[in-house]
């Protein structure tokens, strides 16, 4: 009976001290908050573009994830993300095929971690413009935006309009190290265990 005891416990502290460890080895990015609600869309189509300034929470940004809607599956034409720093220099472009979308999807554009994002100001331009207004895509957006997310604006052309609210967007960021996604996983843990303590 003691051995059973001793088992199961050794399996138990298994499970709660060592296999996050082990799971957090296949973590690739790390969100930098979390998904805002979904409450409308904007088409990008054509000459019709979104663009969103934001300030990314954390460094090595290196994906822009989004709720984007294909209708029907319609669309099977590139949607391109721009991705501008501070001064307007083109820092990061993604290309996405719109088959490869399925209608409201959350959908991630990844680029090369850009190291010093932390905090940092930044604009991303979504164009499409192979694409009808038949086969449109929709990007969900939120009125319940968090600070780091910037001005929204639609593009027609060269006109702009500033857009309330912004794009429902997630900052990915590539992790330093498996050691740091491990550290971050415990650190917030032991954080949550230490207020339903106390």
């Amino acid at each position: 009976m003691k051995k059973l005891i001793f088992l199961t416990t050794l399996i138990v502290l298994f499970l709660v001290f060592i296999a996050p460890a082990v799971l957090a080895l296949g973590i690739k990015y790390l969100p930098g908050d979390l998904q805002p609600p979904l409450e409308g869309t904007r088409g990008v189509y054509w000459i019709f573009e979104v663009s969103q300034e934001f300030f990314s929470p954390m460094d090595n940004l290196t994906a822009l994830g989004m709720s984007i809607k294909n209708p029907n599956l319609k669309n099977k034409k590139d949607i391109t993300l721009l991705l501008y720093d501070e001064n307007g220099n083109l820092v990061r472009k993604s290309v996405l095929n719109g088959q490869n979308i399925e209608d409201g999807a959350f959908v991630r554009f990844l680029f090369d971690p850009v190291k010093d994002s932390k905090n940092r100001h930044f604009k991303f331009v979504l164009s499409a413009p192979d694409a009808g207004a038949e086969d449109l895509l929709e990007v969900f957006y939120t009125q319940k935006k968090p600070s780091w997310i910037g001005k929204m604006v639609a593009i027609e052309g060269v006109e702009e309009s500033e857009i309330d609210g912004g794009v429902s967007l997630v900052t990915l960021h590539k992790p330093e190290s498996s050691l740091f996604v491990i550290k971050t996983i415990y650190r917030g843990w032991l954080a949550q265990i230490s207020t339903s303590l106390f």
